[in-house]
C-alpha cells in the first residue's frame, strides 16, 4: 500500500462527553475512592509533623494545632474518608487475591470472600486497639 495516497474519508470518532463517568455508579465510587488518598496523605503528614514537634519538645504547639476547629473538622472528614477507603479496598481484596483451601493442584476451592474481608477488618480492629493501648500507657 502506498503511503503517499491521500484519503478524503474522515475517520469516525465517537463523541465522548466530559462527564462520561458520571453515568455509572462504579466509576463514581472509583473516583471517590481515589480522592480519599488526599485525606490519607493529610493524616500521614499530620502524624509525621506531630511526632517531629513532640520530639523537639514543642508539644504545646501540637495541642494548639489539634484544638483548632478547622483541624478537628478536617480530621473527622479524613476519618470518614479513610474508613470508606478501607471498606472499598477490603471488599475488592477477595477479587484480587485468590486464597485456596488446600495445596493440591487439582483442588481449586477458594476461601469464601466473607472470611477474607472479616480477617482484614479483624486485623484493622486489633491494630487500632494496640495503638490506643500504646497511647494510653505512654
Amino acid at each position: 500500500m502506498d503511503n503517499n495516497v491521500k484519503s478524503y474519508r474522515k475517520p469516525y470518532v465517537q463523541p465522548v462527553k466530559a462527564n462520561w463517568w458520571a453515568d455509572r455508579a462504579f466509576y463514581i465510587a472509583y473516583i471517590i475512592r481515589e480522592c480519599t488518598s488526599l485525606f490519607t496523605l493529610w493524616v500521614a503528614v499530620e502524624l509525621i509533623a506531630l511526632v517531629f514537634f513532640v520530639q523537639i519538645g514543642k508539644a504545646n504547639l501540637c495541642e494548639e494545632f489539634l484544638q483548632n476547629g478547622f483541624v478537628i473538622v478536617l480530621n473527622i472528614i479524613a476519618l470518614a474518608a479513610v474508613l470508606f477507603h478501607a471498606f472499598t479496598w477490603y471488599n475488592l481484596m477477595p477479587k484480587a487475591v485468590r486464597v485456596f483451601l488446600t495445596k493440591k493442584p487439582t483442588d481449586t476451592k477458594l476461601l469464601p470472600a466473607k472470611f477474607i474481608v472479616a480477617g482484614l477488618w479483624a486485623g484493622t480492629i486489633v491494630s487500632w486497639i494496640v495503638c490506643i493501648l500504646a497511647l494510653c500507657l505512654a
